[in-house]
C-alpha cells in the first residue's frame, strides 16, 4: 500500500496498488474511447514491430551496440567526427528512436505551432501543406514529380501526395524507414506506391538523374547533412532548371552566443537529442 496525505485535511488514506493500476485503466480506456490518439493500437503495433525492427538495423548487429556508437560520436563538443561519420551517427539515431517516434508523434516527425482549438494531427498537416503551397505546382501537378529530402517514414509525402496531388518520392538514408514508410503507403487506400513511395539513399549523393524532379522540399532534415553546400548542390542538380525547394530547418540565428554557456549547452542538447552533426549558422 501507498500511504497518501491531504495536507489540507490532515487524513492518512491507504490507496493500494490495485486501486492505481484500475485508475491508469480507465484513464487509458477513456482516451481510447473519447479521442483519436488509440494508445491501445499504438503501443500492440510498437510491441510488435520491434522485433522486426531489430532484424533489419542498418548501424550496428544490435540495439546496444547502436546506443555505444552515438553516445560515443556525441561525446566530443567537436562536430568533426560527427560529420566525417555522419552516415553512421544519422543511422544509429533512427534505428533507436524511428519506432517510438511513430509511437508516440505519428508518421510526420517535425514541429508545428498550434493555432487556438486545432488538435496536433491538424497543425501537423496544416504545416506540410503550407510548405507544399509554396513549391509553384500548377493544376495539372498529377504530371509533376516532387522529391522529399529526408523522408522519415513517410507521413508528410503521403499527405502532399494528397494534398496536390503530384507524384511524390520520399529519399532516406534509414533502411527501416524505406520499408515502413512503403508498407504504410500500400496501407493506404488512397495511395499505394504508385503514386508515392519511400527509396533508399544518401542525400549528399542521390541516386537520381539530373532534372529529374519538378519541385523538392525538406522537413527539418538536412540538418543531418554534414555540409550545407553539399546538400543544397545535389538538390539542385536533381531539380528541373525553374523549379523550387522548399525547406524548413534547424539553424542557429545572429541571437547566438558560441561564448554563452547556456547557449552553448542548449544548442549541443538538440543535437543529441535530434541526431544532429552539429547546427548550422543561417549565414
Amino acid at each position: 500500500h501507498i500511504q497518501v496525505l491531504h495536507a489540507t485535511m490532515g487524513i492518512a488514506a491507504s490507496v493500494s496498488a490495485a486501486e492505481i493500476a484500475a485508475g491508469i485503466g480507465t484513464t487509458l480506456l477513456a482516451v481510447q474511447l473519447l479521442t483519436p490518439a488509440d494508445p491501445i493500437g499504438r503501443t500492440w503495433r510498437l510491441v510488435r514491430q520491434f522485433r522486426k525492427q531489430e532484424k533489419s538495423l542498418t548501424c550496428n548487429s544490435d540495439v546496444n551496440g547502436g546506443i555505444d556508437e552515438y553516445n560515443r560520436l556525441h561525446s566530443s563538443n567537436e562536430a568533426d567526427e560527427r560529420n566525417s561519420q555522419y552516415k553512421s551517427l544519422v543511422n544509429s539515431y533512427y534505428d533507436l528512436a524511428t519506432l517510438f517516434y511513430e509511437w508516440g508523434w505519428g508518421q510526420s516527425f517535425h514541429f508545428a505551432y498550434r493555432h487556438p482549438h486545432e488538435d496536433f494531427a491538424e497543425s501537423i498537416r496544416r504545416h506540410e501543406h503550407y510548405l507544399a503551397s509554396k513549391l509553384g505546382l500548377s493544376a495539372t501537378a498529377g504530371k509533376l514529380k516532387v522529391l522529399d529530402v529526408g523522408c522519415g517514414i513517410g507521413g508528410p509525402m503521403r499527405n502532399i501526395c494528397k494534398f496536390t496531388g503530384a507524384d511524390v518520392t520520399g529519399l532516406t538514408l534509414n533502411q527501416y524507414q524505406v520499408d515502413r514508410g512503403n508498407e504504410l503507403c500500400m496501407a493506404d487506400p488512397q495511395l499505394g506506391t504508385d503514386r508515392c513511395r519511400s527509396v533508399q539513399g544518401d542525400f549528399m549523393e542521390m541516386p537520381f538523374d539530373d532534372s529529374t524532379y519538378d519541385a523538392a522540399y525538406a522537413i527539418e532534415a538536412t540538418c543531418h547533412a554534414p555540409d550545407r553546400v553539399g546538400v543544397y548542390s545535389e538538390i539542385y542538380r536533381v531539380l528541373k532548371p525553374g523549379s523550387i525547394f522548399a525547406c524548413y530547418e534547424w539553424c542557429m540565428t545572429d541571437a547566438y552566443d558560441a561564448k554563452d554557456d547556456d547557449h552553448r549547452r542548449i544548442k549541443k542538447q538538440i543535437e543529441e537529442g535530434d541526431g544532429l552533426p552539429d547546427i548550422c549558422h543561417t549565414s
